[in-house]
């Protein structure tokens, strides 16, 4: 209502030739604040009207800051958005870890059947996870595969640790049959090779004796040790030391003279 005053007030001088339309003509001059001070000053304007010209006014004013703001409002909008889902997402983060701890047997069983069809990684950590399942949740639903999975784990290792001993077992056989055959003077010069690296000084002394020739880095075994493989001459051997471990095994390159 105040603003339809302020124009029929304005339309009131324009028929009193109070304000002439070169007043408010859009291509003579602005109506100015001057202006309008001036018409006040002559008392043209009631209390009425001067407080409409201001409500007039404040009204434009708050349209224009309420266009600035929401020109702010959608530059800010990308940044509000990116909060939003930052925020979306650490509340699934923490429901997420919030559901393991209500239900720490779902999450236990989930890592166990992983580790169940993970091949690399060793029995023993799936030993563990099995062992830690069955004996924490008794009652689970989950208990009886639980159990079988624990079973199948500790056969695996069962038959593992009896590979190792067989294996063991084979090896310490094999030496013992090595070691009877070197003592034999009856091992080709591969397997001379094979027995005698990296021992060290006073371990050949032990099956061999001392050496009847040789240097600072090398001795030289005379007599009926092995077949050189070239010649297929019985010969000795000659050994090479770095330090006093050996390093290489050879035939004698002169076998002597009988």
């Amino acid at each position: 209502m105040k603003s339809s005053t302020f124009f029929i007030r304005i339309a009131l001088l324009l028929g009193a030739g109070l304000l002439t339309p070169a007043l408010v003509r859009a291509d003579g001059p602005k109506l100015s604040a001057d202006r309008l001070d001036l018409l006040d000053e002559r008392g043209y304007f009631t209390p009425e009207f001067k407080a409409s010209v201001h409500d007039l006014v404040e009204a434009r004013q708050e349209v224009e800051l309420a266009k600035q703001e929401e020109v702010k409002l959608r530059a800010q909008l990308p940044d509000l958005q990116n909060q939003n889902a930052a925020a979306q997402a650490e509340t699934a983060r923490l429901q997420k870890e919030l559901d393991v701890y209500a239900h720490p047997e779902d999450a236990d069983f989930d890592a166990l059947q992983n580790g169940m069809k993970n091949s690399a990684m060793a029995p023993e950590e799936r030993l563990a996870l099995a062992q830690a399942f069955v004996w924490s949740y008794p009652t689970d639903p989950h208990q009886a595969e639980a159990e079988q999975d624990l079973q199948q784990i500790q056969k695996q290792i069962a038959n593992r640790t009896q590979a190792e001993k067989d294996a063991d077992a084979a090896r310490i056989a094999a030496h013992a049959k090595l070691v009877q055959r070197a003592e034999a003077r009856d091992l080709s010069l591969s397997e001379w090779q094979d027995f005698l690296r990296d021992m060290s000084q006073e371990e050949i002394v032990t099956y061999l004796g001392h050496a009847q020739s040789g240097g600072e880095d090398y001795w030289i075994y005379d007599g009926d040790l092995t077949t050189d493989p070239l010649t297929q001459a019985r010969v000795g051997l000659q050994i090479h030391f770095n330090g006093t471990r050996v390093i290489s095994v050879g035939a004698q390159p002169h076998p002597p003279k009988r």
